[in-house]
């Protein structure tokens, strides 16, 4: 066995046993050194990505705080991670709104969001549609539900802010009806600020030191590409 290889595998089970039973489906130890690698900075991902929803505040019916189990993508000697949402998951459509931002209709009532200037996404209309209403109107419902059970009462995070404020409103569905369309008329006049989420999940997780240590297990430079989990793959990295 190759020094590389001996250290990799020590690199190896140092993270099967941070894994843990994180994965239910999957044996970390019928995995090869680098899948088990791979493994182990996946759930350091997922669990970064709850950690800046929280910091942001952008917990909403709880859809996109529900992260797939990464899936490592080879072509050959080249390797890949398929991180995020799978189809099946709503937030698969409207993780990346929440994560780049999206411009507002605009108008002389509107209040200045930290909005990337390039974002490409952009509101057309200041009218919300149904769905969008009923949106946030389960995110108020599920906000004064967590209200009720946090006794927490310093260092409270961006969501937990909100839900106390959330916690005082009036719990007839009317009212909230009425809040949760106010909301979504401002959200299409003002825009969605950005979050990067999930762009700082990825640059937080796969920094130098993951280079470094992958570096280890193959013996020489590495090149990862990282893409959405729902996204088909044909011929490489080419994105279909």
């Amino acid at each position: 066995m190759s020094e590389a290889k001996a250290q990799a595998e020590l690199l190896k089970s140092k993270y099967l046993q941070q894994i843990g039973d994180y994965y239910d489906l999957i044996n970390p130890e019928d995995l090869p050194v680098l899948d088990g690698i791979f493994l182990y900075y996946g759930k350091l991902f997922n669990d970064e990505v709850a950690r800046q929803l929280d910091i942001s505040g952008s917990v909403a019916s709880g859809k996109i705080g529900q992260l797939a189990v990464p899936q490592i993508i080879k072509f050959g000697t080249e390797y890949g991670m398929a991180l995020g949402y799978e189809k099946n998951n709503p937030a698969s459509v409207y993780y990346d709104f929440v994560n780049k931002g999206v411009k507002g209709v605009g108008g002389k009532n509107q209040k200045k969001k930290d909005i990337d200037s390039d974002t490409p996404y952009a509101y057309k209309t200041i009218k919300p549609n149904k769905k969008m209403i009923e949106s946030i109107f389960k995110w108020y419902q599920l906000g004064k539900a967590k209200a009720r059970t946090d006794t927490q009462t310093k260092k409270l995070s961006a969501v937990q802010s909100k839900n106390r404020k959330l916690k005082s409103v009036s719990s007839n569905p009317i009212t909230l009806k009425e809040i949760s369309t106010m909301t979504a008329i401002a959200i299409k006049r003002d825009g969605l600020k950005s979050t990067k989420f999930f762009d700082n999940a990825i640059k937080k997780v796969f920094n130098q030191e993951f280079y470094d240590i992958m570096g280890v297990a193959l013996g020489n430079d590495i090149k990862l590409q990282i893409v959405q989990i729902n996204n088909q793959y044909k011929d490489g990295y080419n994105n279909k």
